[in-house]
Formats: structure tokens, C-alpha cells, sequence
């Protein structure tokens, strides 16, 4: 717009010189132009406005073209900015209606913004739309469209490999990530992603190497549990196919640094309790927490069946010595008390662990010891408190 008014204050400028230039010089002078046998003559006046009018209309017929090439073409946004306001508005249309449930809607109104420039967010959304709909070729076919927007290619590639992952296509959709560029590969939905589609095929090793580079895409509490879940299906796998005394030979020969990861020692007892060597079990139990509990073995406690615990029974009974009023300790004291046999010693505890905080777990296991007993009025009233309190 600048220029324009810049052009037409110059034309002005130049009209006004050639009428008042004349005129203050009192000669208008002539042009003669000569065709042949025919002659044109005229002021200087007119030869300028002539010129002037020419250059003018050779600039409009020259724009006017332009446009009718980019026309042609399909360049030309059809009706400007009105046409570009319709697709807006088509665009917000479509994801309030997606917010609101309307599917039918949503899809009919996102589909008039393909011409529009939302950067492949109205192919994710239109995707999205059809997942929910069942459709998923078509929700592939946007997801393809979305992938040409540099802004739009990590979530239509999550979307695309969780699509084939919903569909038993692991491996299609591990391919798919790592297909993507190095620079979004430490993504933390990238990761997240890969991380289970890794482990639902049990690549517990790759995991394992990826998994320190990982570190600042994961929380620290998901970078514990994965070390936990990459432990425990490493364990899981060689007792499968080599045996319990092969496992027990593998953790021997880990690294020290790994025998005294929490993560580790949980996944290895509780594979080792999977595995029923709950005598093992109990030795690492108590060995490993001799100095104080470890929140990721100290409930392994409970799961141990063992005619002879009183290794565990001894800790556990040191450690209330030293909180008496914790009642997680009089609870773990029960249950191990009763997977030995020794029921007295059980409801002891669990009464203690009730008084001090209701548990649902305890109060059912306390209904089971007075049925062992045969006070089934004691017995019912315990599985009625049982059935009213949290877990």
C-alpha cells in the first residue's frame, strides 16, 4: 500500500509540472508524430498524459494477467480472503463439535479445511475422529497427510504406531518410530512408546542399552519402575528357559552395582517367588534389608509361605521395637506369622495392625483365622468391617 501512494503522489507531482511548467514559461510547445501520409500534433501536455495513461494501463493489464495465470493454475486462492475465513471457521467449527462429541459433525466441517494452512493439525484431528469412528483406513489416510507438516510428523507418527500396536502390529509400529529424526527420538511420548512396544516384544536388552539415554525423557520414578520391569523380565525369561538355579547363577554374575540396585533385588525376589524357592527369598529378604527397610521389598514379606520364617519374624518384630505404632509392620507380621502356621501369633498382630489403621486385606485374613478356628460369629463380623473399609 505504500508504494501505491507513493506512485500516484509522483504521478501527481508530474501532471502538475507539465501543466504549470508551460504555463509559467507562457510556450506549451508541441509532439509531432508522422505516420506515413498522416500526421499527429500536439501539446507536450497531451504527449505526457498519453504517456503517463499508457504506463498505467500497461501496469493493470499486466497485474490482470498475473491473476489469471494463477487462476488457471489453481494458485489463486478462490475468493481470497473470504474463501480463507470459511476454512478458519470450518476449522474451529469442526474441533468444537470433536470436543463435544459430534463426530459426524466434526468430520463434515474438518473436511472443508483441506485447502486451508492449520500446519496438519486438521488431519490430526480429522484422524482422531475417525478412530473413534472404527475408521481406520481413513485414519491412517489423514495420518499420512499430517506427516507432510514438518510441525505435525511426531504425533501423527504416535498416533500411526499406536494405531498398529491397538492392532498387533508391534513390530510395523517400532519401525515407525524409529524411522523418525534423530532429534525427536528423546520425545517423551516417543519414548514412552517405544519403551512398551519394546517390552511387549521382549527386548529386554535393547531396552536395557536404551534405557541410560532415556533417562531425562523419563521421571525419575519411571525410570525405577522400568529398571524394575527390564530386571524382572530378563529374570523371568532365563528361569523360563534355563531354570531357577541358572537365574540364581546369572545374578551372581551381575555387575555389583546391579546387585545392590533396590530395582534389581525387588524383580529378582520376586522371580524367585514365582519360581517357589521361597527359602531364597526369605535369605535376600532379610540379608538385603538388614540396615533398614527398602520400600521395594519390604512387601515382598507377605508373600512368603514358609513352614520356618522366624528369620523374617525376627526382623520384622526388631523393626516394631523401633516404630511400635506403625501398623504396616504389625500387618506384614501377621500375614507371615500365618503363611508359618502360627495363627496365635497372627491375629496378635493383625488386631494391633486393625486398631492402629482398618484394613480390608487384614480384617478378611483375620474373618479366615476365625474360621480356621471355628468362631464364625467373629468370623462374619470381621468380613462385614472388611467389606466397609479401603484396602
Amino acid at each position: 500500500m505504500k508504494w501505491l501512494v507513493i506512485a500516484l503522489a509522483v504521478l501527481a507531482a508530474f501532471i502538475i509540472a507539465l501543466i504549470v511548467g508551460p504555463m509559467i514559461l507562457g510556450d506549451t510547445g508541441y509532439v509531432l508524430i508522422s505516420l506515413g501520409n498522416k500526421a499527429i500534433e500536439m501539446t507536450i501536455i497531451s504527449f505526457g498524459i498519453i504517456i503517463i495513461c499508457s504506463l498505467v494501463g500497461w501496469y493493470l493489464l499486466w497485474r490482470a494477467t498475473l491473476w489469471a495465470i494463477s487462476l488457471l493454475t489453481g494458485s489463486h486462492k478462490w475468493f481470497g480472503a473470504l474463501g480463507e475465513r470459511k476454512r478458519k471457521r470450518a476449522f474451529y467449527t469442526g474441533l468444537q463439535a470433536m470436543a463435544a462429541g459430534d463426530f459426524t459433525a466434526a468430520q463434515k466441517a474438518l473436511s472443508q479445511t483441506t485447502n486451508g494452512d492449520f500446519e496438519g493439525v486438521n488431519y490430526l484431528a480429522s484422524a482422531q475422529i475417525a478412530m473413534n469412528k472404527g475408521e481406520q483406513q481413513k485414519a491412517e489416510y489423514f495420518l499420512l497427510q499430517a506427516c507432510d507438516y514438518p510441525n505435525a510428523k511426531v504425533a501423527a507418527t504416535l498416533m500411526m504406531a499406536r494405531l498398529d500396536a491397538a492392532h498387533g502390529k508391534v513390530n510395523d509400529a517400532l519401525e515407525k518410530l524409529n524411522a523418525l529424526p534423530e532429534d525427536t527420538q528423546t520425545n517423551p511420548q516417543v519414548v514412552r512408546l517405544k519403551a512398551e512396544l519394546l517390552a511387549e516384544l521382549g527386548q529386554w536388552n535393547t531396552l536395557e542399552e536404551n534405557l541410560s539415554q532415556w533417562r531425562k525423557a523419563l521421571s525419575k520414578e519411571n525410570y525405577t519402575l522400568w529398571s524394575q520391569r527390564i530386571a524382572k523380565g530378563k529374570f523371568a525369561e532365563i528361569a523360563s528357559k534355563q531354570g531357577a538355579s541358572e537365574l540364581k547363577t546369572y545374578w551372581q554374575n551381575l555387575p555389583r552395582k546391579m546387585r545392590h540396585d533396590d530395582a534389581y533385588q525387588a524383580a529378582y525376589v520376586q522371580q524367585l517367588l514365582a519360581q517357589g524357592m521361597h527359602d531364597d527369598a526369605q535369605t535376600c529378604l532379610v540379608e538385603w534389608q538388614k540396615r533398614g527397610r527398602k520400600a521395594s521389598l519390604f512387601p515382598l514379606f507377605k508373600q512368603l509361605n514358609l513352614p520356618n520364617a522366624a528369620p523374617s519374624l525376627r526382623l520384622i518384630e526388631a523393626w516394631i521395637k523401633q516404630a511400635p505404632e506403625d501398623a504396616s509392620l504389625y500387618s506384614t507380621l501377621g500375614h507371615v506369622a500365618h503363611h508359618s502356621g502360627d495363627d496365635v501369633l497372627a491375629e496378635k498382630a493383625l488386631l494391633k495392625a486393625t486398631t492402629l489403621a482398618a484394613n480390608k486385606e487384614d480384617l478378611l485374613l483375620l474373618a479366615s483365622i476365625s474360621e480356621r478356628k471355628q468362631d464364625a460369629v467373629a468370623a462374619l463380623q470381621y468380613f462385614k468391617e472388611g467389606q466397609t473399609v479401603a484396602s
